[in-house]
């Protein structure tokens, strides 16, 4: 996947990303929810990017006029119940739209306990293969860098590299009969080919967004990255973390930030008051113009 860009495809138009889950919301008669749902549309291509934990993703799209039908894939960026669960609500069919997840998603997942005599808390998806396996001709399992359009990419198992963004050690995955700290290895990121650079679409960020987007760099350094949007789950990160975010979306000169679901308030205000008009805000409902 490393080399020119010149040989892959730019989509033509500018990239129409709408928020159809967000744990926020400003248009009346829409829902919101911790989770997220993005529909994505480039040239012809159109991309369910995450399902929210319930089938709030399908009744904000029928409010807002659009028919997920026309889905030619669904992206599981990892494998949260807030970011998958909604799936269970969607209407699979035999010859639907193509579903790509990390096999790793599929694992149980939980939360650390607060006290030592409480269970840990299931946070995993809340289906299992088993459900759909009369669709798993639909399914693809990527664990790398994957084409999936014209000017579409999955990038996953992204590799830590920077020095302030640590493992969260309150997420847990079940593997080989052992309770063990989630590396989230499962999650995988859409980029976009655009004409003047790159999109980045992220479901959470828990390996780091500047993990993120240096191995975003590392297999597309031809073109600079033009924005990211999505989760970046700055929430509870240390001022430090926080400040060396804030200071390598400057280094990069992206020019749109749309911080979104578990990015934190506070880190989204430090952003804004720093990178000023770069950073957008958006919630359930508003349609973001990129590239």
């Amino acid at each position: 996947m490393r080399g020119s860009l010149k040989k892959r495809a730019r989509c033509k138009t500018m990239l129409q990303i709408t928020i159809l889950t967000d744990d926020c919301v400003r248009k009346r008669g829409l829902l919101a929810e911790h989770g997220l749902s993005l529909w994505i549309e480039s040239d012809q291509n159109k991309i369910l990017f995450d399902t929210g934990q319930t089938d709030v993703f399908l009744k904000n799209a029928q409010s807002l006029g659009f028919d997920l039908d026309q889905a030619q894939a669904i992206v599981i960026s990892h494998g949260h119940y807030d970011h998958g669960g909604g799936l269970a609500w969607y209407p699979l069919r035999e010859k639907g739209p193509r579903i790509y997840l990390h096999p790793e998603a599929m694992l149980p997942k939980f939360g650390l306990a607060k006290h030592l005599e409480e269970p840990h808390r299931p946070v995993g998806l809340p289906w299992r293969m088993e459900q759909i396996k009369h669709l798993d001709q639909l399914v693809t399992f990527n664990t790398s860098t994957l084409s999936i359009a014209d000017n579409l990419y999955l990038c996953a198992e992204i590799p830590a590299v920077t020095d302030f963004e640590p493992v969260n050690t309150s997420l847990l995955v079940e593997k080989n009969d052992q309770v063990l700290v989630d590396a989230m290895h499962d999650e995988q990121v859409l980029v976009c080919t655009c004409k003047k650079g790159l999109v980045v679409v992220v479901g959470c960020s828990h390996p780091g967004i500047v993990n993120i987007l240096k191995y975003v760099h590392l297999f597309f350094s031809e073109l600079p990255i033009l924005a990211v949007i999505g989760g970046m789950h700055l929430e509870s990160a240390s001022p430090v973390r926080l400040q060396q975010t804030i200071d390598y979306f400057r280094q990069m000169g992206i020019a749109k930030i749309v911080p979104l679901h578990c990015t934190g308030s506070q880190a989204v205000w430090t952003m804004k008051q720093q990178l000023g008009d770069a950073v957008v805000s958006a919630c359930a409902g508003d349609t973001i113009l990129l590239g």
